[in-house]
């Protein structure tokens, strides 16, 4: 499919308060140049590699080839969009396929976990169809949700993300049900090792003083016995165990 990428004029207005030496003083490049100066980009952001073509015909660009991700794709258009006197540029590009919906999903999965800011406090949930990457689930704060996004842009197969990931109150009642409820939870004898782990398998969301707890335990015991804590915590309305078994 093609898409093209046009850059609004200044409009009429603009036109008449310039004046004749002002449009004199401006020579737009020449189509030349212009394939120069995108070529030149697309090579400093290692985004060529080969397999990238350059076409511009009157000022407008054509993009033809394979790229590895849907943000290389958007920062390939951008790019040719920000060199001066482009007026509009055709994507013809493909991005790369992964070998299976089911391998970029569990790839995704694994960098959502070495995501820095991602706490027992954070859930996240990773649809892939055809490619297309949906995001979902709450996290603490806005900028998680934008970087992860933007994390898995970068993913090698991913053609496309639509983040539907949610900011969670920040209201200070939930902060302090949600810490409560964590140090109950990881505290007791049952759930003790998990809190050693790097990435603690139970995770507790709380939204107006409702709890979720989502994540893995290893018996319907741990999951009965998280449950009961979670709804025994001061301050604590309403718990829904989303929390599975490992298999």
């Amino acid at each position: 499919m093609r898409d093209i990428f046009r850059i609004a004029s200044f409009g009429v207005a603009c036109a008449i308060l310039a004046s004749p030496l002002d449009a004199q003083q401006h020579v737009p490049l020449t189509d030349e140049r212009i394939h120069e100066l995108i070529s030149h980009e697309l090579q400093d952001e290692d985004l060529a590699n080969g397999r990238l073509e350059v076409q511009v015909d009157s000022r407008i660009v054509t993009l033809r080839g394979t790229v590895p991700s849907y943000w290389a794709k958007q920062k390939a258009i951008e790019l040719a969009l920000d060199v001066p006197d482009v007026e509009g540029v055709e994507d013809e590009l493909d991005i790369a396929r992964a070998e299976s919906d089911e391998d970029l999903t569990d790839e995704i999965a694994k960098r959502v976990l070495r995501y820095a800011f991602f706490t027992i406090y954070d859930d996240v949930n990773v649809e892939v169809k055809d490619g297309a990457v949906t995001l979902t689930g709450r996290v603490t704060m806005p900028y998680k949700s934008k970087e992860i996004a933007q994390m898995t842009s970068r993913i090698l197969g991913v053609q496309d993300v639509r983040n539907e990931i949610r900011t969670l109150s920040m209201s200070l009642h939930d902060r302090d049900v949600r810490i409560a409820v964590a140090r109950r939870i990881y505290r007791d004898s049952m759930f003790y090792e998990y809190a050693f782990r790097v990435n603690p398998p139970i995770h507790i969301i709380v939204e107006g003083g409702n709890v979720t707890l989502t994540g893995i335990v290893r018996s319907e015991v741990e999951r009965r016995k998280a449950e009961h804590i979670a709804r025994s915590t001061f301050g604590v309305f309403k718990v829904e165990n989303k929390l599975k078994l490992t298999s």
